[in-house]
């Protein structure tokens, strides 16, 4: 006679069927394929032969060009439908990765392992490969589930999330998310967005050999781009809103403490649009800086127009030369990230990380002023939980996880299955 398991060991019986040396190849496997943004192709489909192999419905799924992104590309789509009835969960991550930057010491696509740690561009694609292990997991262990595991594995993340967004657009839809986002395996369910805009302060050209003529004074834009980066404040560090003597409009909010903040990430200066150089005897007449602002829900494209033509305005009274250009770049990732802490999915996760763990999980503190294609999926009403490994050495020169992390988030990742869709 026959016994149906009880929902802990029917996850019990799951995290059992997570085969380390099955995960970590798997890994491995797409660590090996390069894919920058716009070029996901190759890794989307050894995604999808994978997933073939374990019996996951799977395709190609070609997502067209995209402003952001150069050129077009493709996501990987897999699915393992329930018998019916129950929660629907989509398991979400990126295949793109950054640029190889210099000061590598191992090869960045060699997957290599010492010391306990696998090296390579793990942002994201590790979570991807566990999220192919963890239902592949539980397949072998003969649990029956009634909701459908969707796994989209996207490109263009980087480049603003054109995968998602066009995944989204076409039909990609579930009941809850989980984005295996580094967050050290801890809990998150809030980031900022990034708005970027260019300030062009505007000069007027003279050599420096020739007397000014009437109503025609040189006027050197990078002394007077100058002006500007002490009211903007420093980079990386939380600024004051207007009610309390800064210059932003916003109205802090729990979860995002220490935001708003930005980074002045470049300064271009030279003669015309172009930012020529060739002539450092001419006064330069455009000084550009570019902006990134980290937000708090509330704030937008428009408010911080409004708010830095306030501050520039009041530059301009004191200085009848002083001229500027405010002009925003293409929407990367325009809102934030803000969802319930106590949806069943993050109860899910949250259970299933003591369970394998042994303590519960920690709620992130750095993801926060990321962002990510978590808000895509909000902002289409799929709540949900970001939770993955790695982060402490993301986006830097030997990339890495730790070997252990990828096996134990495979196990959690399988357990949250049987907990929402069994």
């Amino acid at each position: 006679m026959s016994t149906v398991p009880s929902l802990e060991e029917a996850c019990a019986q799951a995290v059992a069927a997570v085969d380390g040396d099955r995960v970590i190849d798997l890994v491995r496997g797409a660590l090996k394929i390069p894919s920058l943004s716009g070029q996901e192709h190759d890794v989307a489909a050894y995604f999808v032969a994978r997933m073939t192999d374990l019996d996951i419905d799977s395709e190609l799924q070609a997502v067209p060009h995209d402003p952001l992104m150069p050129g077009p590309s493709v996501n990987a789509l897999g699915r393992l439908a329930g018998s019916g009835g129950g929660t629907s969960l989509l398991f979400n991550g990126h295949t793109d990765h950054n640029p190889v930057s210099d000061g590598w010491t191992k090869d960045p696509f060699g997957a290599e392992i010492e010391d306990g740690y696998l090296y390579g561009f793990v942002h994201m694609k590790a979570a991807d490969a566990c999220y192919i292990a963890a239902l592949d997991a539980v397949k072998r262990a003969g649990i029956p589930l009634r909701g459908d595991v969707g796994i989209a594995l996207v490109c263009g993340e980087l480049r603003g999330g054109a995968g998602t967004k066009h995944a989204l657009a076409n039909g990609l839809t579930a009941d809850y998310f989980v984005l295996g986002e580094p967050t050290e395996l801890e809990l998150a369910t809030k980031h900022t967005a990034s708005l970027v805009a260019d300030i062009h302060v505007l000069g007027r050209t003279k050599h420096f050999a020739t007397q000014d003529a009437a109503g025609k004074r040189g006027v050197n834009a990078v002394e007077q781009v100058a002006k500007v980066i002490p009211l903007l404040g420093h980079s990386h560090q939380p600024l004051p809103s207007r009610a309390d003597g800064g210059w932003l409009s916003f109205e802090p909010r729990a979860g995002f403490e220490g935001l708003p903040q930005i980074n002045i990430g470049s300064i271009q200066a030279g003669i015309s649009r172009a930012f020529d150089r060739t002539r450092p005897a001419l006064m330069p007449d455009r000084a550009a800086l570019t902006v990134d602002f980290r937000i708090v829900p509330g704030m937008s494209k428009q408010s911080i127009e409004a708010d830095l033509r306030r501050l520039l305005d009041g530059l301009a009274e004191d200085d009848p030369d002083f001229a500027y250009e405010i002009t925003f770049h293409g929407e990367t990732f325009p809102y934030p990230y803000d969802s319930p802490d106590d949806t069943p999915v993050v109860k899910a996760v949250e259970r299933a990380h003591e369970t394998v763990m042994g303590t519960p999980p920690g709620w992130s503190k750095i993801l926060k002023f990321a962002a990510s294609d978590a808000s895509w999926m909000a902002r289409a009403g799929i709540p949900g939980v970001v939770y993955g490994p790695t982060g402490k050495y993301l986006s830097r020169p030997d990339e890495r996880g730790r070997v252990d992390d990828f096996i134990a988030v495979t196990k959690i990742y399988a357990s949250t299955i049987v907990r929402l869709c069994s």
